[in-house]
């Protein structure tokens, strides 16, 4: 048996002896916790000066407990402090070091009126709306880029796929702003999702409030939260946000996936539509020709770690009843490490779709004479003759399978195969303008006549970008207000705290 570990002991005075070494370092939680070192400081003091105002902290000891922890964030900030085993987390080790500081008359009474399980989470929840706000300036910065790249291509032409064939003609600029206006959506998610983290917890007590004459009010005020996590029992033992947080950064990295997938395949030599800037390729340790776009086959790897933790957070708190359970203890590394990839995840992207090279001319090739241009005669027909749309689909079908048997494309069809086929099929008489055929199988003009809202003509994707670029700034503004109230708030707490030290 591995020999007692003398823990700090505050939280052990029911429990005649200390755990072992083996036990003390599976208990503890203050490897994780140093996450959140400065956040249960800025907790501790707006805490401290409530109970203060209050009338439960005396002006000297109130003195003494904000030196004290202002000393302790000096240290942390010069990386003078180191927390081991011997204390179960860092909330145990900030209060045990005030109190071998100034005393535990003075330093036991930090801790008044709370308990570690709103403390643990409220941490977490200052912590964690920094991360979100981080993240969705990471995701906007990307959304920019995107757009900014679309702009840039909004007339140069490719093909389109679904089920991974030729599909429709299309422009990089409407690919491009696609993918950005899915993450305009990540990033409105990532702000729906800031409201429900940015509310208070800390004075809920144990699980069931304090008799204390706390006021939980002007500690959401000090420490800049929206509104107050009221209900006692789902403010400490709820983590439906940490799960929604895992939710949102898997969607963001799986949409990230989507794109990296494309990403990977048109690097190829069959492709060669991109080619990432070096910044963002590795080489091989043995064949000297190869560029690999390993950045981007990362980060689709990650995305299935965000899936991952998605699950873990989900299993973790699925099964658990009602009141804090030490269970929780384990979502905090799944959570540190799922936003963390999102935000390096979204970065690296940023940079790689900034830096990348597009290649026109690879990407306009297949287009001369492609049946992709089928649904553009289908439709030519079923605007300029006499036909229905299914009649000028069968048509253009039956001319597809003509052009095919011939070993030759579209372009080169002519008005009067199109008349055999109308009168081969359904045994009618139309008459194909001369220029029907040419028109319908230009890539260009087929092209500029998408007309529908949102196609992928060169005049939407100007228009696009323009208006979704718009939307991306007013959330842009949105944002920084939020980070400026965050900001406004603890530099609040900070200067109150100085004053009242003094």
């Amino acid at each position: 048996m591995s020999k007692p570990v003398t823990q700090g002991s505050l939280f052990r005075s029911r429990i005649a002896k200390e755990f072992d070494k083996k036990t003390a370092e599976f208990h503890t939680s203050a490897n994780e916790d140093l996450r959140i070192f400065e956040d249960d400081l800025n907790c501790t003091t707006a805490h401290d000066i409530m109970l203060h105002e209050q009338g439960i902290i005396p002006t000297k000891e109130l003195k003494l407990i904000l030196t004290a922890l202002d000393g302790i964030r000096q240290k942390w900030r010069t990386g003078e402090v180191t927390i081991g085993a011997e204390y179960e987390d860092v909330h145990e080790y900030i209060e045990t070091t005030v109190i071998k500081q100034i005393g535990i008359e003075a330093g036991g009474m930090i801790h008044t009126g709370r308990s570690r399980n709103d403390q643990v989470v409220t941490d977490i929840k200052l912590r964690l709306r920094e991360d979100i706000l981080s993240l969705g300036e990471a995701t906007l910065n990307l959304v920019d880029a995107l757009q900014k790249r679309a702009a840039e291509h909004a007339d140069t032409h490719m093909i389109l796929y679904t089920h991974g064939q030729h599909a429709q003609v299309g422009t990089m600029g409407a690919y491009l702003s696609a993918h950005a206006d899915i993450l305009l959506r990540d990033a409105q998610r990532l702000s729906e999702l800031y409201a429900r983290v940015n509310t208070n917890p800390l004075g809920a007590g144990p699980v069931g409030g304090t008799s204390i004459n706390i006021n939980r009010k002007r500690t959401t005020e000090l420490l800049g939260f929206d509104a107050i996590h009221e209900n006692a029992i789902d403010a400490t033992s709820a983590r439906d946000w940490a799960v929604e947080t895992a939710s949102v950064c898997a969607i963001i990295l799986g949409d990230l996936s989507r794109l990296s997938a494309d990403i990977l395949e048109w690097s190829t030599v069959e492709f060669g539509y991109i080619e990432l800037s070096d910044e963002y390729s590795s080489s091989s340790s043995i064949m000297p020709q190869k560029k690999n776009p390993s950045t981007i086959e990362l980060l689709r790897g990650k995305s299935g770690q965000a899936t991952g933790a998605l699950i873990e957070l989900m299993t973790m708190t699925k099964g658990l009843g009602s009141g804090y359970v030490q269970d929780l203890q384990e979502t905090k590394l799944t959570l540190w490490r799922t936003v963390y990839n999102a935000q390096i995840c979204l970065e690296i992207m940023e940079g790689a779709v900034s830096t990348m090279k597009i290649k026109p001319e690879k990407l306009s090739k297949p287009l001369k004479g492609n049946f992709a241009l089928a649904t553009e005669l289908a439709e030519t027909l079923a605007n300029e003759t006499p036909l229905s749309f299914r009649e000028a689909y069968k048509i253009a079908a039956d001319l597809v399978n003509t052009t095919i048997s011939r070993g030759s494309t579209l372009d080169k069809l002519t008005p009067k195969d199109v008349e055999e086929s109308a009168e081969k099929l359904y045994k009618k008489k139309i008459k194909v303008a001369p220029t029907l055929v040419e028109k319908a199988t230009d890539p260009i003009q087929s092209l500029n006549r998408r007309r529908s809202l949102g196609a992928p003509s060169p005049a939407e994707v100007k228009r696009m970008v323009k208006e979704h670029g718009a939307a991306a700034k007013k959330q842009r503004k949105e944002l920084d207000a939020k980070k400026k109230a965050v900001e406004a708030s603890l530099k609040n707490l900070h200067a109150t705290a100085a004053k009242l030290s003094k």
